[in-house]
C-alpha cells in the first residue's frame, strides 16, 4: 500500500530489527519452558503447560508482525491528523478575520448620536473624508383603529390589504374571526408585509394597530366589504383609504430614509446605507450631520502577519518531525519520504510570493518583510513591514481581503471566493445558451471550458477554479477581478489537498488519510483472522494432547499388567 511503503527503509528495519530480537528472546524462553514441560520431575509430560507455551510460540508468530503494523500505522494517523489541524487552524484563523474585517480600514462618525457606521468585509474602503448630513430617517406606516369593548364582534364580510404597487389580498371575516384578534391573526397569515396587533388598554378595552415596513413604498390601504343585511358593526371602521375620514386613523406616515452625501442626496427605503461609500455600512439614528473619517488596520495587520510566521513555522515544524530520516539516536518519521506531505511543503513554500491581491505595486507576503531562511521556516522583518504599510498601505490592506466582483451582472462570478488565483481577468466572446447548447466565452484568450449556462477556466490558466454564469442579455466582454487575499490563498490551497470527488479522495492529504483508513481496517481484519487461527491451533494441541494422555495412560497400565506378571512367574520358578 502507497502509505504504508512511505515510511523510509531505516523506520522499517529498525523496528523489523527491535521486533526480531524481541520475538527471538521470547521464542528463547518459550522453548526452555517446552523443553521445562517435557522433563517435569523426571517423569510424564505436563501437557498443559506445554500446550500453553506452544500456543504462545504461535501467537508471537502470527500477531506480533501485525502488531507492529498496527503500531506504525497509529502513528501516521496521528502525525497526519497533527498537521490537518495545523493547516486547517491556520486557514481557519484567516478566514474569520477576512469575513469580520479585522483586517480593513475601519469607517468613524463624528457623532454617533446622528450615524453609525462600519466596515463591509471584503470592499477595502481607503482613506475616507466625507460630510454626511442626515435629512430624514425611514418610517413605516402605521394605522390604529378606535378603541373597543373587550370580544367586540363585527359584520363579517371581507378586507382587502393593498401594499405599494403589489397585488390586493383578501382577508375574510366570518364568524369564527370577526373579532378584533380574530381580523389581527387573519391578516398576520397572510404575510403581507403588515403586521396587526391588539393593544389592551389598562381599562380591558383593545385597540387594532397596524404597522408596514420602513419605506414610502411600502405604504398600503385596505378596504371593506360587508356582507348584506346586517347591521352591527362595520368592517368601514376597519378600512383606510389614506384619508382622514377613514375608519382607521394614520399615526405614522411611511418614508424614506434620505441622506446627503457631499452634496449628493440619496434616499433607501430603510435606515441602513451600505452602498452609497464603498466598504461603509452606514446606520441613521437621527437627523443631523456627521463627519466621516477612517482608521488604518496596521496594528492588526502587524499582528496578522506575525502570526502566520508563528503558525507556519509551527506546521513546517510538524511535518519536518513526520518526514524526518532515522538517526543514531532516534527512529525516522511515521511519515517519512511520504509524497503528499512533499507536496503540501512545496505549496507552503510557495505561499510568501504567491499574489494576494488583484494589482498594486506590493502582492506577496515576502515583499511584506516575510523572509524564508535556509532551514525553511519564516522570520518577519518588522522594520520592512512598517515602511511598505506606510507608503502603501491599500495594496497591503487588499492583500488580506478576500473578494471578487464582475464588471457585468449579466456574467456572474458561481466559484467559491478566493478559490482562483489573484488577478484581473479578461473575458471576451461571449454568449449565452441557446437552444438548449452551451454558453461560449475566452478567459485572456483562451477558451473556457462550457457546460450549458456555465463557463469554467481550464486547467493551466492563472484562473484555474474559476467559474462564471453567462445570463441573457450578456456582454460580449466583462471584466473579472479576483482578490484572493492570504485567507483564500491558505483556503484554496486546504481545498486542493483534501479534496474529494463524489467521495472518493482526489487531493493528497484526502488520498493519504483514505489510504490510512483502508490500513486501519485491513489489519484490524487480519488480527482477527490471526486470534480465529490462534484459537484453532490450540484446540488441535487440546485435542491431540488429550489424544495422547490416553494412550500413554493405556500403555502404562498394560506395562504395570505385565510388569504385575513377570513378577509372579519369577516367584513361580523361584
Amino acid at each position: 500500500m502507497t502509505t504504508t511503503s512511505s515510511t523510509t527503509s531505516s523506520t522499517a528495519a529498525t523496528t523489523a530489527t527491535t521486533s526480531t530480537s524481541s520475538t527471538t528472546s521470547s521464542n528463547a524462553s518459550i522453548g526452555q519452558s517446552i523443553l521445562s514441560s517435557t522433563n517435569a520431575n523426571g517423569a510424564g509430560i505436563d501437557t498443559a503447560s506445554l500446550i500453553t507455551n506452544l500456543t504462545a510460540a504461535q501467537k508471537s508468530a502470527l500477531e506480533d508482525p501485525i502488531t507492529t503494523k498496527q503500531t506504525a500505522n497509529t502513528a501516521q494517523i496521528s502525525s497526519l491528523g497533527t498537521i490537518t489541524s495545523d493547516l486547517n487552524t491556520l486557514s481557519n484563523y484567516y478566514q474569520s478575520l477576512t469575513q469580520g474585517a479585522t483586517l480593513q480600514t475601519q469607517p468613524n462618525s463624528s457623532d454617533t448620536s446622528v450615524m453609525t457606521v462600519a466596515a463591509v468585509a471584503g470592499t477595502p474602503i481607503g482613506s475616507l473624508s466625507q460630510s454626511v448630513t442626515v435629512n430624514a430617517l425611514a418610517q413605516a406606516q402605521s394605522l390604529k383603529s378606535s378603541t373597543y369593548a373587550s370580544g367586540q364582534t363585527f359584520d363579517t364580510g371581507t378586507l382587502t390589504l393593498t401594499t405599494g404597487s403589489g397585488s390586493p389580498i383578501t382577508i375574510n371575516v366570518d364568524s369564527s374571526n370577526n373579532t378584533l384578534a380574530g381580523i389581527a391573526q387573519a391578516i398576520n397569515g397572510k404575510n403581507a408585509g403588515v403586521t396587526a396587533n391588539v393593544v389592551t388598554g389598562s381599562d380591558g378595552s383593545q385597540t387594532l394597530v397596524l404597522k408596514g415596513k420602513t419605506g414610502a413604498a411600502n405604504s398600503f390601504t385596505i378596504a371593506s366589504s360587508d356582507t348584506s343585511g346586517q347591521s352591527g358593526t362595520s368592517l368601514s371602521s376597519l378600512a383606510y383609504d389614506g384619508t382622514s375620514s377613514s375608519g382607521l386613523t394614520q399615526t405614522l406616515a411611511a418614508q424614506d430614509a434620505s441622506i446627503t452625501v457631499d452634496g449628493v442626496t440619496v434616499s433607501r427605503s430603510s435606515n441602513t446605507f451600505s452602498d452609497v461609500i464603498p466598504g461603509v455600512s452606514m446606520t441613521l439614528v437621527q437627523t443631523g450631520t456627521v463627519n466621516l473619517s477612517s482608521t488604518r488596520p496596521n496594528d492588526a495587520i502587524t499582528g496578522a502577519v506575525t502570526d502566520f510566521v508563528s503558525a507556519y513555522n509551527t506546521l513546517l515544524g510538524d511535518i519536518n518531525t513526520a518526514t524526518a530520516a532515522a538517526t543514531s539516536s532516534a527512529s525516522a518519521g511515521p511519515l517519512r519520504g511520504n509524497s503528499a506531505l512533499r507536496q503540501l511543503k512545496n505549496q507552503l513554500a510557495q505561499l510568501t510570493t504567491t499574489a494576494l491581491n488583484a494589482s498594486g505595486t506590493v502582492r506577496t507576503l515576502s515583499q511584506l518583510g516575510v523572509k524564508t531562511g535556509q532551514d525553511g521556516t519564516l522570520s518577519l522583518d518588522t522594520s520592512t513591514l512598517s515602511t511598505i504599510l506606510t507608503s502603501y498601505p491599500d495594496d497591503v490592506e487588499s492583500m488580506f481581503v478576500t473578494s471578487q466582483s464582475s464588471s457585468s451582472s449579466k456574467v456572474l462570478i458561481t466559484s467559491t471566493s478566493g478559490a482562483a488565483a489573484s488577478g484581473v481577468y479578461q473575458v471576451s466572446g461571449l454568449a449565452p445558451a441557446t437552444n438548449g447548447g452551451n454558453a461560449s466565452g475566452t478567459i485572456n484568450g483562451i477558451p473556457m471550458s462550457a457546460s450549458s449556462w456555465n463557463l469554467t477556466a481550464v486547467t493551466g490558466q492563472n484562473a484555474n477554479g474559476l467559474t462564471l454564469q453567462i445570463l441573457s442579455g450578456t456582454p460580449t466582454s466583462a471584466t473579472i477581478t479576483i482578490n484572493q487575499g492570504l485567507g483564500g490563498a491558505l483556503q484554496a490551497l486546504v481545498s486542493a489537498m483534501t479534496k474529494t470527488v463524489s467521495g472518493k479522495p482526489v487531493g493528497a492529504i484526502a488520498t493519504l488519510s483514505a489510504s490510512l483508513a483502508t490500513s486501519t481496517t485491513t489489519l484490524a481484519d487480519a488480527m482477527t483472522k490471526a486470534e480465529a487461527q490462534l484459537t484453532t491451533y490450540h484446540d488441535q494441541l487440546v485435542t491431540k494432547f488429550t489424544q495422547m494422555n490416553t494412550l500413554v495412560s493405556g500403555y502404562k497400565s498394560t506395562a504395570a499388567y505385565l510388569t504385575q506378571q513377570v513378577d509372579l512367574w519369577t516367584k513361580s520358578s523361584d
